[in-house]
């Protein structure tokens, strides 16, 4: 029994250690002009999806000027192509209902979960935003006007291991003081008073980082609140 107990809180651990880390937003550039959507944990896994839960994709050129998209919804996930290389492109996706419940987190509605047997901790509506960095360019440390986004004080196509990169943390164009910035190493870095947290760049390579925000969903009998999260994708070399 003493075993059996120690291995079911030990799954439920697991389970939610493995739900913290899932389901980064990132955009990975191919050949010929090809970005493709991902979805999953960044280097590690890709998860499919359904498109039409990307809502907006843009993406900008070195000289910050905005370029045209030719995008394709393929079966389990979405493709675009541009004319000219983008230095970022940022994406927004509503992923739409989830629920807390005691046997775990499920992809459905308050309404939806009640009726199949589960007890409803909370729920709550999923939108997530991300901005992955390409190339060089001077709109890298300017907002570009998302809901919940991640801006960089210094630039991150420059940085080095072990260097500190400052990154701002706006909600609706306001600073987010006291929020946690995590790595997807889950290392965390609170935001000061002005929004800001100082990132330890420990290691090169691929770096995401993401913020998580909840807003109270108020007269809404199906939801408890909103849950916005903003992902930063960029690359840090020797």
């Amino acid at each position: 029994m003493k075993k059996l107990l120690t291995l079911t809180i030990m799954l439920f651990i697991l389970f939610f250690a493995v739900a913290s880390h899932a389901h980064h937003l990132w955009i990975e550039a191919g050949d010929n002009g090809c970005y493709t959507v991902k979805r999953g944990m960044i280097t590690q896994r890709t998860d499919i999806y359904n498109p039409v839960c990307v809502t907006e994709i843009r993406a900008y050129a070195e000289n910050e000027k905005q370029i045209s998209i030719d995008r394709v919804n393929e079966t389990e996930q979405v493709v675009f192509k541009t004319e000219t290389p983008a230095a970022m492109a940022s994406v927004v996706s509503k992923w739409g209902h989830r629920v807390n419940t005691t046997r775990g987190k499920k992809l459905m509605n308050r309404q939806e979960a009640e009726s199949a047997g589960f007890k409803v901790v909370s729920a709550f509506f999923s939108t997530q935003f991300s901005k992955t960095l390409f190339l060089p360019s001077s709109l890298t440390q300017k907002p570009l006007g998302l809901k919940f986004e991640m801006v960089p004080i210094t630039d991150p196509m420059g940085a080095k291991p072990g260097e500190p990169l400052s990154v701002k943390l706006l909600y609706e164009g306001n600073p987010l003081a006291g929020a946690s910035i995590i790595m997807r190493g889950g290392q965390e870095f609170k935001t000061d008073k002005n929004g800001v947290a100082q990132i330890n760049l420990k290691d090169k390579g691929v770096q995401l980082l993401y913020a998580r925000h909840n807003v109270p969903a108020e007269n809404n009998s199906e939801l408890d609140f909103l849950r916005f999260m903003t992902f930063l994708t960029f690359e840090v070399t020797p």
